[in-house]
């Protein structure tokens, strides 16, 4: 399950900060407000379905195009790195991806009066989670290097015990997120196609995945995809393999060495 309360609680109060750092944004110029628009109609859709025997599905010509509008990531989220000034933006749209995925791994047709199924919803709305940790992964290797930059830019007196405290919080909410799609690999029921999918998604962004973590939380990392591998098709294999060269390679500087 996808844990969002030390995220959205740190992003308060990480908003007030980034004020100070002077960056250009990378992100879309309208890619909140898209993103948020797309998200309340996943929302409406998503209560519009509650008590029915399944949720909104992306095989629905019409649902569909909804659900696939909230991650159209290009226009979203656009080409990472990011700078510091962009880490609220994206820690919000982390936090309500991350409830749209909630929403499929915890979904019930009896909503109060029947328990979450989680192991037969991660088979049955596998394209949906999918889509969506695909999404999350390169949101959070964005935010990962964003964290980055907004923690190498600070001053010494900055660093205040509450401040280093609240930004090793945040890193860690961010890694849940991440360790929580490299599980779902280990899914039996998951389609080959699904596992490429997220395997791909774990390439493409390692290098901002790795910005912030810690060497012994990159290798930890790095050692679960690994046991995952063997079970995977060859070309998921080798998205696998260029994840652990690129975090191998990535420089650990900064706050990727503050514990």
């Amino acid at each position: 399950m996808i844990r969002i309360r030390s995220i959205a609680r740190i992003a308060a109060v990480s908003g007030f900060c980034l004020l100070a750092v002077a960056a250009r944004a990378e992100m879309p110029a309208n890619g909140k407000a898209y993103h948020d628009a797309a998200f309340a109609s996943v929302e409406s859709l998503l209560r519009l379905y509650n008590g029915k025997q399944a949720p909104p599905r992306l095989s629905d010509p019409v649902d569909g195009k909804v659900l696939a509008d909230t991650w159209n990531a290009p226009a979203i989220l656009g080409k990472p790195p990011y700078p510091a000034e962009n880490l609220s933006a994206l820690l919000d749209i982390i936090e309500k991806q991350a409830r749209i995925l909630q929403a499929y791994a915890l979904f019930s047709p009896r909503p109060g009066r029947q328990a979450p199924d989680q192991a037969a919803n991660a088979v049955e709305f596998q394209d949906e989670l999918t889509r969506g940790r695909v999404f999350l992964l390169k949101a959070v290797g964005g935010a990962s290097s964003a964290l980055y930059d907004f923690a190498s830019n600070l001053t010494e007196a900055d660093k205040t015990e509450a401040r280093v405290k609240g930004l090793r919080q945040m890193r860690l909410g961010l890694q849940e997120i991440v360790v929580g799609s490299a599980l779902a690999l280990r899914g039996s029921g998951l389609r080959d196609a699904n596992r490429l999918l997220i395997a791909q998604a774990f390439a493409e962004n390692a290098a901002g995945i790795a910005a912030s973590l810690t060497p012994p939380d990159r290798n930890a990392l790095v050692s679960a995809l690994q046991s995952v591998s063997p079970s995977l098709k060859p070309e998921a294999q080798k998205a696998i393999a260029e994840f652990a060269s690129t975090m191998a390679a990535a420089p650990c500087e900064g706050f990727c060495t503050v514990n």
